[in-house]
């Protein structure tokens, strides 16, 4: 929501809390559609209901009579991830791993990964980040929750602190 929004308090709940609820923004993004087919100017419309035209448009452009859910936010997260490793390499990569350091007294390199990988057809030998990074992963995954936030956090700790 904008700030010229913001400004319109006519799709704020009445306990005057400042939060909107969902469904206030369907009423409100329908009454705007209405008001625009039954031939309001853009204008008017915005001007009255502190709106950015271009969030007018949006909602003009979703509209569809027969379909109840057009004014219902859409998810902005994408629907494939086309760059995203294949899982047969992952779990290459895992099953990698547990050879190279079958006890796990010291853990496999990405570079040792790499290098096993290099020797084996693989379609696309991921790169060593790449690598790195399913590994990370991979022990995020199995480590507990207050230690994975550990380690994301380590490098946000002052050097001095740490010695």
């Amino acid at each position: 929501m904008t700030s010229r929004t913001n400004r319109h308090s006519g799709g704020q709940n009445p306990g005057g809390t400042g939060e909107v609820a969902p469904l206030d923004f369907e009423k409100r993004r329908q009454l705007a559609v209405k008001r625009y087919l039954d031939g309001d100017p853009i204008e008017v419309i915005c001007q009255e209901m502190g709106c950015a035209k271009s969030w007018l448009y949006k909602w003009k452009n979703r509209y569809q009579a027969a379909e109840p859910a057009w004014s219902q936010e859409r998810s902005r997260r994408p629907k494939t991830t086309p760059a995203r490793t294949p899982e047969a390499i992952e779990a290459e990569i895992t099953r990698l791993r547990q050879t190279l350091s079958p006890d796990g007294s010291e853990p496999a390199s990405a570079r040792g990964i790499r290098e096993h990988l290099c020797q084996h057809p693989i379609a696309a030998i991921p790169s060593l980040r790449t690598i790195y990074r399913i590994l990370n992963r991979q022990t995020q995954e199995g480590a507990s929750p207050s230690t994975a936030t550990l380690n994301r956090t380590d490098h946000l700790t002052p050097r001095h602190m740490t010695r």
